[in-house]
């Protein structure tokens, strides 16, 4: 049993709710019935609104990565080509699942901590025909870049290339027009700016995305993770387990249930100036203080901020004090980025006034502990100045 909970000042899981964690410890609901068909249909439709699509949507029990490999093994027949960035450690992730599906990657190498080129996307498409679909990470949480989807899809568009897009550290806290931009495979988690728990996968697919899948030569291989297989079961079962073929994690679905609610509560358009702020206040004070950030404001997350370790600090060592002795939980460097960092994450419930400038000044007083060089006074202070104005 874990000792203490920590705040959660990472890229995901965020914090949750009372409203969602008490829908989680409800009695166990049947994924079966006029209740759990109202309840099926509620979430989908909220999550509709907030992918601003018209698309039908899916769940698929597991995790965002579900999502990912579905989306993705849907696509590949025999060696298909496709487009993979390679922008940080989740574009990676996507290179795997490619692999691993027998396709063939087209690798679009970004350096770590700058957004990706659509002219370079461009570029390959033109030296690459055969490519069927390209792989991107809207919000890469491993660097702190946000990626400049619309204008990739619409390259992607000029050669008729389909766009599987990640939106798993962004969906919720950052505006996502899916239909707008046309993003034929839209997917994320629950478990970050949803601000539900982790356990389940979304994706919603385009009638492009859709078109592709029926004309495909070969079969998709597998079940579980079938897109087609998940549409099928989800309209012959519709009036009772739309859902699709396998047994629905209901208390996670309660608890998202209860998560959108709050979010429409708030409503979008605030939601997404929120995180804004915060973000704002973050960066601003962060520099104030003496701290260098990874990446420059133009292509920064709205979702995560990441800062470069002072030289001769420890990163395990500020991680360390962070927990043990201020409570918060902060990330550091995933895989190997060349550059150590720590991130901090501000989304959905995180993205909060009270608990950045906590986290700051947390942060900020670690740093100091450990021999660097900051000024903790003139971090919070710049922070309460944009919070004030």
């Amino acid at each position: 049993m874990i000792e203490r909970h920590c705040t959660l000042m990472i890229p995901g899981p965020s914090e949750a709710a009372t409203e969602t964690q008490l829908a989680m410890a409800q009695p166990t609901i049947p994924h079966y019935g006029d209740d759990w068909t109202a309840m099926n249909h509620r979430v989908l439709e909220k999550l509709q609104r907030i992918f601003q699509t018209k698309n039908d949507m899916y769940i698929i029990p597991g995790s965002s990565s579900a999502a990912m490999e579905a989306a993705v093994n849907s696509v590949i027949e025999r060696d298909t080509e496709v487009l993979v960035e390679l922008s940080g450690f989740f574009g990676h992730r996507f290179r795997e699942m490619v692999d691993s599906c027998g396709g063939k990657v087209i690798p679009l190498e970004v350096p770590y901590g700058k957004a990706i080129d659509p002219e370079e996307v461009r570029r390959v498409l033109k030296a690459h025909p055969r490519i069927k679909a390209m792989t991107v990470v809207h919000n890469e949480s491993s660097t702190g870049v946000v990626n400049p989807v619309a204008e990739i899809a619409a390259v992607c568009r000029e050669f008729g290339v389909l766009v599987i897009c990640d939106t798993v550290s962004s969906m919720g806290g950052v505006e996502i027009r899916t239909d707008d931009w046309k993003l034929d495979y839209c997917l994320t988690g629950a478990q970050k700016c949803l601000q539900s728990s982790p356990g389940i996968g979304i994706i919603c697919l385009s009638d492009k995305a859709w078109d592709y899948i029926d004309k495909r030569a070969i079969p998709i291989h597998g079940w579980f993770l079938n897109l087609k297989n998940i549409r099928e079961y989800c309209v012959k079962w519709k009036d009772w387990h739309g859902h699709g073929p396998v047994t629905a994690p209901t208390a996670l679905y309660a608890a998202l249930d209860a998560s959108l609610d709050l979010i429409m509560k708030e409503g979008l358009r605030e939601r997404f100036a929120r995180h804004e702020l915060n973000t704002k206040a973050v960066r601003r004070g962060l520099e104030a203080g003496g701290l260098t950030l990874f990446v420059d404001d133009r292509i920064a997350s709205r979702t995560v901020t990441t800062i470069v370790v002072p030289e001769g600090l420890d990163e395990k060592a500020i991680l360390g004090i962070m927990k043990n002795e201020f409570n918060i939980l902060i990330a550091g460097t995933p895989g190997n980025l060349g550059t150590k960092l720590v991130r901090v994450g501000h989304m959905g419930m995180t993205s909060n006034k009270n608990l950045l400038i906590s986290t700051i000044s947390a942060l900020m007083h670690t740093m100091k502990k450990l021999g660097a060089k900051v000024d903790i006074g003139a971090a919070v202070e710049t922070m309460l100045e944009i919070y004030g104005n």
